[in-house]
């Protein structure tokens, strides 16, 4: 980053009263000078699907080409500027015209102590063509540091691509995770993300549906506990008729963790027919929470349909005196709703050594221990 300069991630499209202070987030926690001076390239292991799937491997962010360079991402313009100036290592992923692999592209990045890494990835996806793609990024337990991606995607022609991401990292890391992606006519990107580890999580995810009858579809988990923080940004921009986005989220915020969501459907001139829906469900369970919320539509253009909610709420104690009844404790039973959601999305991940993970983690286990 150039000397001085104060990096501010997760902007909101349009800007909201100052004295709330959810405008967008001062990367406080995460040392930007460290990165192209102290940088480690954590390199990820990937195991490509079969035929149909290229991969250009360690190029350079500032060389990229400029199309996918001015796709937009929801941690917003100080994030590209960010990972160009490091000197990101880049590995670029092309899904040929027509190709529909059974497999999917699998990237796993594993952090040690102490490394400070930054990567990105492109998704192009050319017309006619599918992929899901899996990304996981796992440290110890108690490991500390910080870990960045980016990731592009560019769908073509009712192409679709499926992302999905888990995020598993130490309780001392810092960690941030930035998304943004094009739809061409008839295309589709969807978005599955677990954000479960780090100390601090800085996320985000701005998808442009600029083709008629494109979709963006967003299923969003996420587990604060301790001190953690999370701090995400979520933007639908449709510019294409008939589009169609929706953006849901499930989180359990307990201890002294704190989260802010915000999340936008913009509607703009021209894309009349379209349909945005966003929703939030939070559980608290802990008196001392900070759990903060801006849904937010804007509008220009008369003809679509958006809808928007926000809930928040303690366990019900009529379920809770259930689970008690059934010989579990007050704590036990918390546990178990806690994870009920990430459970659900875990069933959505076509690899079982994810999920495995996952549920070593939310037992308590290190990620980066062996799998049984």
């Amino acid at each position: 980053m150039k000397q001085g300069m104060e990096m501010k991630v997760n902007r909101l499209p349009m800007r909201t009263w100052n004295w709330l202070h959810m405008n967008d987030s001062s990367l406080s926690d995460i040392d930007t000078e460290i990165y192209g001076k102290n940088m480690v390239s954590c390199n990820p292991q990937f195991t490509l699907p079969g035929q149909g799937v290229s991969c250009i491997r360690g190029m350079s962010a500032g060389t990229l080409e400029s199309g996918f360079q001015e796709i937009p991402t929801g941690m917003g313009p100080d994030m590209d500027e960010f990972v160009r100036e490091s000197e990101t290592p880049m590995d670029i992923f092309r899904i040929k015209r027509g190709a529909h692999p059974e497999e999917a592209l699998r990237l796993s990045w594993q952090y040690k102590q102490g490394e400070n890494s930054l990567h990105a990835v492109c998704i192009y996806a050319e017309e006619g063509s599918s992929i899901t793609v899996i990304m996981e990024n796992f440290s110890g337990r108690k490991d500390s540091g910080s870990a960045g991606i980016q990731t592009k995607v560019y769908a073509e022609k009712n192409a679709a691509v499926r992302l999905i991401q888990v995020q598993l990292l130490g309780d001392g890391f810092a960690a941030m995770n930035d998304v943004g992606g094009i739809c061409e006519e008839g295309a589709s990107i969807e978005l599955l993300q677990l954000q479960l580890g780090a100390k601090t999580t800085y996320a985000g995810a701005r998808i442009n549906l600029a083709g008629d009858a494109s979709r963006m579809k967003a299923d969003i988990g996420y587990l604060g506990k301790n001190m953690q923080k999370l701090d995400m940004n979520y933007v639908a921009e449709h510019h294409g008729r008939k589009s169609e986005s929706q953006m849901e989220v499930k989180g359990v915020l307990r201890d002294q963790a704190s989260k802010l969501f915000r999340g936008t459907i913009d509607f703009h001139r021209g894309c009349s027919g379209a349909e945005g829906t966003e929703k939030e469900e939070v559980l608290l369970l802990g008196d001392d929470v900070v759990n903060r919320t801006i849904p937010l539509i804007l509008c220009g253009e008369e003809n679509v349909q958006g809808n928007h909610g926000a809930t928040a709420g303690k366990l019900d104690e009529e379920k809770l005196f259930y689970f008690c009844s059934r010989g579990l404790s007050r704590e036990e039973a918390c546990d178990m709703m806690a994870r009920a959601g990430i459970d659900a999305l875990c069933a959505q991940i076509p690899d079982d050594t994810v999920v495995r993970r996952v549920q070593k983690y939310l037992e308590g286990g290190s990620p980066d221990e062996k799998l049984e």
